[in-house]
C-alpha cells in the first residue's frame, strides 16, 4: 500500500482498539494512554516491541490506572481504581480524539515517518506532556531503551505491513490476541460465536450437523441501536464450514441464497502461538465471478484498486477488532 494509505488503515485499526479503551473509563474523549494501551494488542512493529519489553495489555492498564490515581492524589481528589467496566464502544456513539492525540497521529506521518504502529509508538513516547513517559516508567520499561528499539526497527525496515493478492477483493491481516490458544479457538470453530466477531452476522441458527450448512440473518440493527439498511435479498445467509483443524485452521464462508448477485464471502484463520497470547493470520475474500469484458474490468480495478485495498483492510480491522473485544 501507498504511503497514504498505510497510515489510513493503521489509523483506522488502532482508533478502534484506543477508543473501546476509553469506553472502559467511561469516557468520549479518547487520549494518548487510550492509543498507548491499544498499541499493546496491535501485531505489528509497535506493538511486538512492546510486548517484548513487558507492556502488555493487563499490565498497561493498571499503570495507566495508577499514574491517573496518583494526578488525582496530587489535587486530593481520591481515585476508584475499580471504576473501569466493559468495552461499550460498539454500543454508543460520540467518540473523538483529543488534541494532543491528533497532534501524535499528525507527528507519526511527518518527517518521513510512514505512519505505521511503530511510528506513532515514537511519536508518543516523545509526546511532550510527560503523561506516557510516566505510564512506561510504571511497566519498569525505560522510555529511552523504548526510542533505540524503535529506531532500529526503523533503520533495519522490520515493520510488517498488511498484504493483499492479485485479486484485488482480498486481503491478510495478523492479529495479536490476549487469550490462550483454547479459548480462541472456542471462539473461531463455533457457528453459533459467530456473531460476536462477525459484524454482519446477527444470528446463526443452532448447529444440526458438524459442518452445516447453518441459516444465519444479516445484521439489521447495529450495537448502538442504529438501523443498518440491508436488502431483502441477503438477510437471510448460509454458513459453511470449509475447513477445521485443531486449534490450527478454520474457515467459514458465508453465502446468500436468496440472492443471484450475492457475492459469497470467506474468512479463514491460521492460529500460532505468541508472547502473551495468540498470533492469528486472518484471510477475508470476496469470491468474484469471472465475466465478459475482462479488459474493463481489469482497468476499473487498476483505478479503484487502492480503495478497494483499504476496504477490505477495514473490514478486516472489523473482524480483528470483535475477536480481541471478546477476550478484553
Amino acid at each position: 500500500m501507498s504511503r497514504l494509505i498505510d497510515a489510513a488503515a493503521t489509523m483506522h485499526a488502532l482508533s478502534l482498539a484506543a477508543m473501546e479503551e476509553a469506553s472502559r473509563f467511561g469516557v468520549r474523549d479518547a487520549d494518548i494512554d487510550h492509543l498507548l494501551l491499544a498499541l499493546t494488542i496491535d501485531p505489528d512493529t509497535g506493538g511486538q516491541i512492546l510486548r517484548s519489553m513487558g507492556a502488555g495489555l493487563n499490565a498497561a492498564r493498571a499503570a495507566v490506572t495508577a499514574q491517573h490515581a496518583a494526578q488525582l492524589d496530587l489535587v486530593g481528589i481520591a481515585s476508584d481504581t475499580d471504576s473501569t467496566g466493559r468495552i461499550v464502544f460498539h454500543e454508543t456513539s460520540g467518540y473523538e480524539w483529543t488534541e494532543r492525540a491528533i497532534a501524535v497521529w499528525k507527528e507519526a506521518s511527518s518527517g518521513g515517518r510512514r505512519g505505521d504502529s511503530a511510528a506513532v509508538l515514537r511519536a508518543l513516547v516523545d509526546e511532550p506532556s510527560g503523561l506516557i513517559e510516566a505510564i512506561l516508567r510504571r511497566l519498569d520499561l525505560d522510555p529511552d531503551a523504548l526510542r533505540t528499539r524503535l529506531d532500529d526497527a526503523r533503520r533495519f525496515g522490520l515493520s510488517r505491513r498488511p498484504t493483499f493478492t492479485e485479486n484485488t477483493f482480498s486481503g491478510t491481516r495478523a492479529v495479536f490476541v490476549p487469550a490462550s490458544v483454547d479459548d480462541v479457538w472456542e471462539l473461531l470453530s463455533s457457528a453459533t460465536r459467530i456473531p460476536e466477531w462477525d459484524h454482519v452476522v446477527d444470528e446463526v441458527d443452532a448447529p444440526a450437523a458438524p459442518t452445516g450448512p447453518w441459516e444465519a440473518r444479516t445484521r439489521t440493527t447495529a450495537r448502538d441501536g442504529k438501523p443498518i439498511p440491508v436488502k431483502d435479498p441477503v438477510r437471510r445467509q448460509l454458513v459453511h464450514l470449509d475447513r477445521s483443524e485443531d486449534r490450527a485452521f478454520v474457515t467459514w464462508r458465508f453465502t446468500y441464497p436468496d440472492s443471484d448477485n450475492g457475492v459469497p464471502r470467506v474468512v479463514a484463520f491460521a492460529l500460532e502461538h505468541a508472547a502473551g497470547g495468540m498470533q492469528l493470520r486472518v484471510t477475508l475474500t470476496w469470491e468474484t465471478v469471472p465475466r465478459r469484458r475482462r479488459a474493463l474490468r481489469r482497468v476499473r480495478r487498476a483505478l479503484l484498486g487502492p480503495i478497494l485495498r483499504l476496504l477490505v483492510y477495514i473490514q478486516l480491522t472489523q473482524i480483528e477488532s470483535g475477536i480481541t473485544r471478546v477476550f478484553r
